[in-house]
């Protein structure tokens, strides 16, 4: 029997634009060893069964990849997709990067060098520097481009 995607669960997703303290976004640039060209993705992942909320899923998420914890700001928008045979539904949060420790950081995609590389890349807040990368959802990048007036008000309270 075929099973077809509208019959899929949903998986729930959570992602960080990721602001710093110097008027930066950071990303995760993924190189990955059986593809030429880096990509870059906003940190984050998928939510599990021990996490209450989505923003749980979101602090759990960001510790595991950066050793990171932030203050959430605000919704920047939801997104559902299918991607990989997966539905998807993702939330992207307005985050203000508060610490990072990447000795912290832990999980699978640290343990398995097939998996590739995890880079923390922090990119300036500019149209021109956000146009130029390789940004995986390319929903993302195009709401970046349209709110950076939006993005560069959060950083103003601390820059």
């Amino acid at each position: 029997m075929y099973l077809s995607l509208q019959d899929t669960p949903v998986s729930e997703r959570v992602r960080a634009i990721l602001l710093t303290n110097d008027n930066r976004i950071l990303f995760i640039k993924r190189i990955k060893p059986n593809k030429p060209d880096p990509y870059w993705v906003a940190p984050g992942g998928g939510v599990e069964g021990e996490d209450n909320t989505l923003l749980d899923a979101l602090e759990r998420e960001l510790y595991e990849e950066l050793g990171a914890t932030c203050e959430v700001l605000d919704v920047g928008f939801e997104l559902r997709h299918q991607k990989a045979d997966k539905n998807l539904y993702e939330v992207f949060y307005i985050c203000r990067l508060v610490d990072y420790d990447l000795t912290q950081r832990h999980g699978p995609e640290f343990d398995d060098p097939a998996r590739g590389k995890y880079i923390p890349d922090a990119i300036e807040l500019c149209y021109e520097s956000i146009r130029a990368l390789n940004i995986k959802t390319p929903e993302l990048q195009r709401w970046l481009l349209k709110n950076l007036y939006k993005l560069r008000e959060f950083t103003r309270d601390y820059v």
